[in-house]
């Protein structure tokens, strides 16, 4: 299986649409998600690609999946760290060493030409199938929390 990486452009909108409306879909608790907002999201690394990118993951020129990574500097942990907001592979494509392999492409690439200093990857807390995958990856739970709160929209 070939499988390729590339960002996404304006054209992809469609596909990751549907893509991310698979990923919701499999959520329990995002269900019933008004708007889908990766054109949004997609414009917005359009225009500010250094700040972070979505990625089309293809198999065999297929999408297979798609990614939202960003990366931030941490003071508390001295470096860059790479953050992924989303990542999603259609179930076909799972269990082929697909998302690991491309964590890796991107923990290897680095970021602004220096090495990441860590990794932070965001998922639903129930999803017990992620948890065991990073746990596979070394990406394990930190105590530290995260506390949210949105500014203007409904969530």
């Amino acid at each position: 299986m070939n499988t390729t990486y590339s960002a996404a452009r304006l054209n992809d909108a469609e596909v990751l649409t549907m893509m991310s409306t698979e990923l919701y879909g499999e959520i329990i608790s995002r269900k019933n998600l008004a708007q889908n907002k990766i054109v949004s999201t997609l414009l917005f690394y359009e225009q500010h690609h250094d700040m972070g990118t979505v990625s089309i993951i293809a198999c065999d020129g297929e999408p297979a999946g798609y990614a939202i990574s960003f990366c931030y500097w941490s003071n508390e942990y001295g470096g860059l760290m790479l953050g992924i907001d989303e990542l999603y592979i259609r179930r076909q494509y799972r269990r082929k060493g697909i998302a690991g392999n491309f964590i890796r492409s991107l923990i290897h690439a680095g970021g602004h030409d220096q090495p990441y200093a860590g990794i932070e990857v965001s998922m639903h807390v129930a999803n017990d199938a992620a948890i065991k995958f990073l746990n596979t990856l070394g990406i394990l739970q930190h105590a530290q929390s995260t506390y949210v709160r949105l500014f203007g929209k409904e969530y």
